[in-house]
């Protein structure tokens, strides 16, 4: 199963909707229960999206992520980290999905490792490439 990047965020920034069952999957994930992949990707867009929550939480006078120690935690769950290479560039460049683009890059990278499931949030997008079977973090059990 691949493991969207939503699931780490709205895990560390306690999502009032997704927190509590993104947190149960990491820890899943951390006991072995469940078995993991994401690129590399993932750990970019964490960083990234963690740094403009950083920015908000120091605007409205608030302590801000540390963003490292996230990372690390990230880091030593038993996850299968799969490479950003030209592969991937090449087979998510000939995409036409009205999704985002961005998320070429983690189609590309199930299909060349041949994951057809994901566990994510993003459903919008996601739901509409049929040959991916999506679990949103509200269903998983």
């Amino acid at each position: 199963m691949y493991i969207d990047t939503n699931i780490f965020i709205y895990a560390i920034e306690n999502h009032p909707e997704y927190g509590v069952s993104c947190k149960k999957i990491l820890k899943d994930v951390e006991g072995g229960k469940i078995k993991v992949s994401a690129s590399i990707l993932v750990l970019v867009e964490t960083v990234n999206v963690l740094n403009r929550l950083n920015k908000e939480l120091k605007r409205g006078g608030k302590k801000p992520l540390d963003i490292s120690l996230n990372i690390s935690a990230i880091e030593s769950l038993p996850i299968r980290w799969l490479d950003l290479n030209l592969l991937v560039i090449e087979r998510a460049a000939q995409y036409d999905y009205s999704i985002n683009p961005t998320d070429y890059i983690h189609l590309a990278t199930m299909e060349l490792n041949q994951i057809n499931e994901i566990i994510s949030a993003d459903g919008d997008d996601l739901d509409k490439i049929k040959w991916i079977a999506r679990t949103d973090p509200l269903d998983y059990n």
